[in-house]
């Protein structure tokens, strides 16, 4: 049996326990605003869940448990894809994640996690496009004052990528205007603006179609390094751990990463560097950005983990004062879209806007994608 991949995050054939169909209570979860917990509900029963159940047996087996249980934690990341990584299986489509319980099997050790996971299957790519939705805000910041292009990114392995105005149906091939090389594939740009012009809608949806298991390959991440410098051991495994949820605690050097670039925010020592990838050279440079001594990084409080955008709150302390500064990592790119928080007053003190200036992007237009599903059937002519 091939193994599965469950969006990001991989679940072992061997000792997997199995693929069952079963009748399981439906969820009704009431989001806490800006939070990933839920208040749980028991309602009536549905056939058709799924579940999965077995163990992992590894020297990051506890670290691999977890992620599992913030993917079903996490508000910002919803019809998942699943499917068999060596070939495909009857099971492969778009589901949602429902609970993930686990265990530790033997108290003496961490190296053995029992995981049972519940998905609620939506459908298969014959039911639906992938889909990104943007809703255009303003942004507040000194950096720049560029309306145009407003940018969303594709990963280039997708196909059919076409504009649609979901008010009347109208569709309109969609052509990117640039390729960027991500640490792990390459994103197309799109213009939303040349989306509006070709189907009339101020936020044109982009519709695409993209294999089960190249979903993630380009999209944002969140990583807690855990205390580790690099993100993969010795032996080439990953030992940063992936967060999908805001209420995640961390007590480590956290990385904001869309594969263009990343964005380390090291509160312990109270500050952040960034890195952007060198496709050329295959590797993670540093880019120069000088701290200066009269501004520290204090907080990092995580707002969005949300698949095609990262988006947290960073509070400074400027000689003294806190200034708080919200940050977004788009995914497709190559820098950071600043705003000053609504309840913030700014501007943004020199100091401070001088030590971010090489990372910030010059756009006041952010694009506010999402990313999602719509059914074939409202696209259907």
């Amino acid at each position: 049996m091939t193994d599965l991949q469950l969006y990001t995050l991989v679940v072992p054939s061997n000792p997997q326990s199995g693929l069952m169909a079963r009748l399981q209570q439906q969820l009704a979860t009431s989001g806490i605003l800006e939070q990933d917990g839920g208040v749980v509900e028991q309602l009536s029963s549905e056939p058709g869940d799924q579940t999965i159940s077995g163990y992992y047996r590894a020297k990051y087996a506890d670290k691999m448990a977890t992620e599992l249980e913030e993917l079903a934690q996490a508000s910002g990341v919803d019809e998942l894809s699943l499917a068999g990584m060596s070939s495909s299986t009857s099971k492969d489509g778009y589901y949602s994640l429902e609970s993930a319980d686990v265990e530790q099997v033997a108290p003496q050790t961490p190296l053995v996690q029992r995981f049972d996971l519940t998905l609620r299957h939506k459908g298969t790519r014959n039911d639906y496009w992938r889909a990104l939705e943007p809703s255009r805000r303003q942004l507040d910041h000194p950096f720049g004052n560029s309306t145009t292009p407003v940018e969303v990114g594709v990963p280039a392995v997708a196909a059919k990528a076409q504009w649609f105005n979901p008010e009347d149906q109208t569709r309109k091939l969609a052509s990117p205007t640039t390729t960027r090389n991500a640490e792990l594939g390459d994103v197309e740009i799109f213009d939303l603006d040349a989306g509006e012009t070709a189907v009339g809608t101020e936020n044109p949806t982009l519709l695409y179609e993209i294999s089960y298991t190249s979903e993630e390959d380009v999209d944002c991440r969140v990583y807690d390094t855990l205390g580790n410098t690099a993100k993969l051991d010795a032996n080439s495994d990953l030992q940063w751990k992936k967060t999908f949820s805001t209420q995640a605690d961390f007590d480590d050097e956290l990385v904001l990463d869309n594969g263009l670039l990343r964005l380390r925010l090291d509160e312990p020592n109270s500050t952040l560097t960034a890195e952007e990838w060198d496709d050329s050279n295959t590797t993670w440079s540093a880019v120069s950005l000088s701290k200066p001594s009269t501004v520290d990084l204090m907080d990092v409080d995580l707002m969005d983990v949300a698949m095609v955008r990262d988006r947290a709150q960073f509070t400074f302390d400027v000689d003294g004062s806190l200034f708080a500064l919200n940050a977004i990592l788009n995914r497709g790119f190559n820098d950071v879209q600043f705003t000053i928080p609504p309840n913030e007053s700014g501007p943004i003190p020199t100091d401070l806007e001088n030590w971010l200036d090489p990372i910030a992007s010059a756009s006041v237009v952010d694009p506010n994608a999402s990313k999602t599903l719509i059914s074939r059937t409202e696209v259907r002519r």
